[in-house]
């Protein structure tokens, strides 16, 4: 009871830790939310100019062009493909009488990702023609048996990682059309690509291209190999060549990883790109919350927030190798995937790699068209052990509940 003349005393509340640190994850995840709204919104916002600038200088160019294109970006806002189709490929063949290089580059990306492979790579070809020329030595399906090749996979910085391991099949094709081959890739490519194809000569990117082009008496880019290896869908999966991690590595990280005998599950879930539609951490609980899985993170960059959230404050769920970095050793970060008896992960280099690797894979892909992935189907010729799940204008939740039984199908029936 309080003494007469003084207030009662109320007891400040005492949260025990664990729901301090419940507070400050959903303080976190509602900062996390608004930056990335806020970034996508600025994003979209820069995208929507860039397009509409274009547009603009293109009607003063050409407007009958310019208004064909209009309709082609309507049926693919649409996601009407069986019109989008035949619009593009008329389109392509403007764009390259005209040598309209952005539109040679919009209209092949999107033939590729509707499966016109063949017509997508001569649109690619078209546009190198027209930015650099026709070039002496250039690979355009002439006999080279007694020649030295060169198929630089790595043309552009923009090509990265994943467009040398998206075409890497190919590499084995152009072997057995040249004396020698020698092959430019990313430095960090370099022991993979050497390991899956001993014949080859495989080199960094770097200094030494200049004398390696000097060296060669036929050169072929990605959009060669496509013309000549990868025209159709058959064509690309008949020849699949799986790419070759260390071995040694591969079951040290077995051993390592899967004491208790339960699957191996590799997830990743973000992105540095704004432009990406992914789902929300907390979308991925279901899916990380099954007890008779071991989940192993795929994922680059600090990742400890991250791990709270997608755990529901149980980080302890996911494995999180610190000693791979795939910024650093692509080779080591190859044998971690090969380790894991499925991978689960949004659209970045780890799931080519997967891919590229055989691994039993689920691809989760936002709606987004400037992607490597096809409109349609749940499959892509280039990785014949993954499976597509695509947003198509779901929520999240559902999305999710889709990867989850995919998983569980490519679990029960083992490796490709």
């Amino acid at each position: 009871m309080a003494a007469p003349g003084r207030r009662p005393c109320r007891r400040r509340p005492i949260w025990p830790s664990t729901s301090s640190g419940y507070l400050e994850m959903a303080d976190s995840q509602i900062l996390r939310g608004i930056r990335r709204v806020a970034t996508l919104a600025g994003y979209r916002y820069k995208v929507w100019f860039r397009r509409h600038r274009r547009q603009l200088f293109l009607r003063l160019r050409d407007g009958d062009l310019a208004v064909q294109m209009a309709d082609y970006r309507q049926s693919v806002e649409d996601r009407d493909w069986q019109a989008a189709l035949p619009k593009a490929l008329a389109l392509g063949s403007r764009a390259k009488e005209k040598g309209e290089v952005r539109l040679l580059d919009e209209l092949g990306q999107g033939l590729m990702r509707m499966g016109a492979y063949g017509p997508a790579a001569e649109l690619k070809i078209a546009r190198r023609h027209v930015v650099q020329g026709r070039s002496d030595g250039e690979w355009l399906g002439q006999d080279i048996s007694g020649k030295v090749l060169l198929v630089d996979l790595m043309e552009t910085e923009k090509q990265g990682l994943a467009t040398a391991i998206h075409h890497a099949s190919s590499v084995g094709r152009a072997l057995a059309s040249a004396a020698r081959v020698i092959v430019l890739v990313e430095h960090r490519l370099v022991p993979l690509f050497q390991r899956t194809f001993p014949v080859a000569d495989v080199r960094p990117v770097g200094p030494g291209k200049k004398q390696a082009y000097a060296e060669a008496q036929a050169f072929a880019g990605v959009q060669h190999l496509t013309a000549l290896f990868e025209a159709d869908e058959r064509a690309i999966r008949a020849h699949f060549t799986p790419l070759k991690p260390d071995p040694q590595r591969v079951a040290e990280f077995r051993a390592r990883y899967r004491k208790d005998g339960r699957p191996l599950v590799g997830v990743a879930w973000g992105s540095s790109n704004p432009g990406k539609d992914l789902p929300p951490l907390t979308a991925w609980r279901g899916l990380i919350g099954q007890p008779d899985l071991n989940f192993v993170s795929l994922q680059y960059g600090p990742i400890e927030n991250d791990l709270k959230v997608l755990t529901d404050g149980m980080p302890e769920r996911i494995l999180y190798d610190r000693t791979v970095d795939q910024l650093v050793d692509m080779d080591l970060f190859a044998a971690q995937v090969a380790a894991m008896d499925a991978v689960v992960t949004i659209s970045n280099t780890g799931a080519h790699l997967a891919g590229a690797l055989g691994i039993p894979s689920v691809f989760i892909l936002g709606d987004g068209f400037k992607r490597s992935w096809p409109v349609e189907g749940d499959r892509t010729p280039y990785y014949p052990s993954a499976v597509l799940v695509s947003k198509k204008e779901r929520p999240w939740p559902a999305v999710m509940e889709e990867a989850e039984q995919n998983l569980a199908r490519k679990l029960i029936a083992g490796p490709a």
